[in-house]
């Protein structure tokens, strides 16, 4: 344990302020079905459940008390790529939400384009 009741791992972090655990390392950029695909058959340090996140918790992960948001101080991976979320865009089924943590954007696009995944348990 380290900090506020956080545990640590090689492969996932817990975050207190929500209780999710998080991959740690985010693999190539794929489709929104080949991330559904990939979450599902994830295994971290013997543990499965895996799943995308929905936007809201994707977005939990950014300081929005700031103008510009940015990711939270305590979220040990720092970086500005755009991540999956598992949530459809309603007027468009075939898009769904992304994150860009470069300028915490809130966009959707449609499902066939790559971007990130970082999967979450919990």
């Amino acid at each position: 344990m380290t900090g506020e009741g956080v545990r640590e791992s090689e492969s996932s972090w817990v975050d207190s302020k929500t209780g999710l655990e998080w991959q740690r390392e985010s693999p190539e950029e794929m489709t929104w079905d080949q991330a559904k695909s990939y979450a599902q058959s994830l295994r971290l340090a013997g543990k499965g459940g895996w799943r995308l996140p929905s936007l809201a918790e994707l977005e939990s992960l950014l300081d929005r008390s700031r103008y510009r948001p940015v990711v939270r101080e305590e979220v040990p991976f720092r970086d500005t790529r755009s991540y999956w979320s598992s949530t459809t865009f309603q007027e468009e089924t075939g898009a769904a939400w992304i994150v860009m943590f470069e300028g915490a954007y809130v966009l959707s696009y449609y499902k066939s384009n790559r971007y990130h995944v970082r999967c979450v348990r919990g």
